[in-house]
Parts: structure tokens; sequence; C-alpha cells
């Protein structure tokens, strides 16, 4: 009789147990191992002048991905290559883009590949090449990229298109996405015309192209709200994005006419601007450097101002979380309040009251946009 009710209560404990577990909700799954195959492949592509580009795969050999039931990545295994402008380790614009193939991979087990220092002219054969290999995503990142990219999704209707800084809104396959422009160029215009002592400020870019012309024009409106009209915001494109001497060189000509702020623009060549910024400053001359996209104080402790910060993984996964959700393609700007953009440290370079209000103003307008009325923000660059 014992043994019988003891085997009727085991019973009645193991249901519940069950019933228990089954309410319980899903724990996210844990990456246990993970083993990585690099595959290097380099070689000639045939076009009217020879070119060599070097193709990467980072394959996920082995894989626990991390994925909660809740995400529209969960369960996904898509295959993603990017296109780049430049090297991947420029530490500015191309270094973001590989760190966004990184965090998928490592965060959801995509397999990824890249091909870096492709001219525009040559970027649709590496598209097509790409998409003939079975890449589901291809990713090029650059505003010069918008012809070829169109064209190519045109043909391929079945592959996903990403394309930073491009505006395309109309094929349902290619997702456009930017950081949205005016943000960074008034904050870091507010405060470049406050630390400036000679009242000459100068952007040494890479090349001209929409949303960097509008952030220019959103710093000469912030001089304006400071009442310091009088500072001139100089423009110095070098024409390319990895010219360091080319750079150093129109930085030198700025530093020369009296510009003592330097804001960093052009990808490669930002080391050869803060080398003449260097330069200045063992010679005496008081400069400030501030950096763009990533922070680059380490270029020179003493003289640049962490900046302003571009997220570029936030963009891209923002897209492949539209892709895994089934939704269409179009252009869309993200921005300070979806956490695209940001603050880099000032290291002590400026002075506390500078700094307090940089700070207390862009919190004012993550609270109330409305706040800086003259501040035009462009999502449709």
């Amino acid at each position: 009789m014992k043994s019988r009710k003891l085997f009727a209560l085991m019973s009645v404990l193991a249901l519940v147990m069950l019933v228990l577990a089954a309410c319980a909700p899903a724990t996210p799954q844990v990456v246990e191992k993970v083993v990585k195959e690099t595959v290097v492949v380099t070689k000639e592509v045939p076009v009217v002048t020879k070119v060599v580009e070097t193709q990467v795969v980072e394959k996920v050999v082995e894989k626990t991905v991390v994925a909660t039931a809740a995400s529209p990545l969960a369960g996904k295994k898509f295959k993603i290559a990017g296109v780049f402008p430049g090297p991947v380790n420029d530490a500015g614009w191309t270094t973001s883009a590989y760190l966004s193939l990184v965090q998928l991979r490592d965060k959801y087990g995509f397999e990824i590949a890249y091909t870096e220092n492709v001219k525009p002219e040559n970027a649709e054969q590496v598209m097509r090449e790409y998409v003939d290999a079975g890449y589901d995503i291809i990713y090029a990142h650059g505003f010069e990229y918008a012809d070829p990219i169109y064209k190519v999704a045109k043909e391929y209707p079945k592959t996903y298109f990403i394309q930073t800084n491009g505006s395309a809104a109309d094929l349902p396959n290619l997702y456009t996405v930017t950081f949205s422009a005016g943000e960074g160029g008034y904050f870091m215009g507010r405060l470049a015309c406050q630390i400036t002592k000679s009242g000459k400020v100068a952007y040494i870019a890479g090349s001209q192209f929409p949303i960097l012309s509008h952030h220019i024009k959103m710093s000469r409106q912030a001089c304006k709200d400071l009442g310091r009209e009088d500072v001139q915001i100089i423009e110095s494109y070098v024409g390319a994005w990895d010219d360091p001497a080319k750079a150093k060189e129109l930085a030198k000509a700025a530093i020369e006419q009296g510009v003592d702020v330097l804001i960093l623009e052009a990808d490669i060549g930002d080391v050869g601007t803060v080398e003449a910024a260097k330069e200045a400053a063992a010679a005496g001359k008081y400069v400030r450097v501030i950096s763009w996209v990533k922070d680059k104080n380490y270029l020179a402790p003493d003289i640049v101002i962490g900046g302003w910060e571009e997220r570029v993984p936030r963009l891209i996964e923002f897209c492949v979380e539209r892709i895994a959700a089934g939704q269409p393609g179009g252009h869309f700007a993200l921005g300070l309040k979806e956490g695209a953009v940001g603050l880099n440290p000032f290291y002590g370079l400026v002075p506390p009251e500078v700094e307090k209000d940089i700070v207390d103003l862009l919190q004012k307008y993550l609270q109330d946009p409305k706040s800086i009325p003259t501040l035009e923000v462009r999502t449709d660059l």
C-alpha cells in the first residue's frame, strides 16, 4: 500500500514539473564553441584597367547562435557580403563596415565575406559575383555605390541589397540607410566655434557629398546661434578617402592660413590631417582636432577630441532585421534618438564650460528636438 501511495505521489510531482517546464519562458541560447575559418582569395578582375582585389570569407563552422525567440534574426542563417571603398584597417568608415559584418557573424552566426578597395566602376561585377556565389545579402558601403547597387538590385529581385548613404526608396529588395544629417554638424560646429581662438575652422574631407554638405551647413548655423557669425568654416576636399599625404598638405595649408580647429572627414586621410596638426602643435601653435565617425584621440592624445561617433553596425543590423522580418526595402535614416550616433569623450581638451554646454544641450535635445528650432535634420539625403 505504501509503495502504491509513494508511486502515486511521485507521478503527481513529475506531472507538476512538466507543466512548470512548459510554462517557463524560453531562455536565450548561449554560445559554447565557435570555430572560425578564414579563406583569403586574391584575384585579378577582368576590367579595362587591371585591378587586384581581395575577397575575404569568414565562415562560422561550428556554432550555437545567440538569439532570443523574440528576435527577427532568431534561426536565420544568412550569408552577407560587403563591398567596401577602402581597407578594413582604415580606423574609420571602412573599419566600421567591417565591424558591422563581424557583429552579425558573432551575434547571429552569419557567414560573412567582403571585398576591399572597390572602385565604383568595378562594383557591379563584384556584386554579381557574390550573388552568383549564393550570398543572400549584398552590402555596399558608401554613397558612391548608388548607381551600381541600384542596377544590380533590379537584376536580382530575390537577393537583398543594403547601401549606406544611399537614398533610393523604390525597390522592395534595396535598403538604403543613412545617419540623419545635421545633428553631428550642429553639435560639432557648436563645439568648434567655442574652442577656436582664430575664428577659423576647417573640414578636411575625402570628397563632397550631400550628407556632409548639410552637416557643414548646420555647423555654420550653430555658430550663428551662438552669435559667432564671424567664425569661418572652410571646406577642403582631398579628392580621395585614402590619401594621407594630400590630406596633410591641405591641413598644413589651412593651419598656415590661420585655421586652429580641424574636423576629420577623410578616413585614411585623417592620419595626414593629424600629422599636420601635431607638427603645428610641436611648433608652439594652438590647434585642436575633432574626430568624426570614430574616436581618433589615440593618434594625438594632446590635441584630438573624441568628437562625433557614427555607429555603422547599428544601421546594418537595423536593415538586416527588416529583411529577416519580411519587411520591404526603402530609405531609412537613424540618428541620436535611435542610438546610431553620439558624443565621444572630450579628454579634457576643451574648457569645462564648453563641454557642459554641449552635453547639456544634447540631453535637452534628446528630450525635446524642438528645443533647437534652427537645427534642420534631413532624413532624405
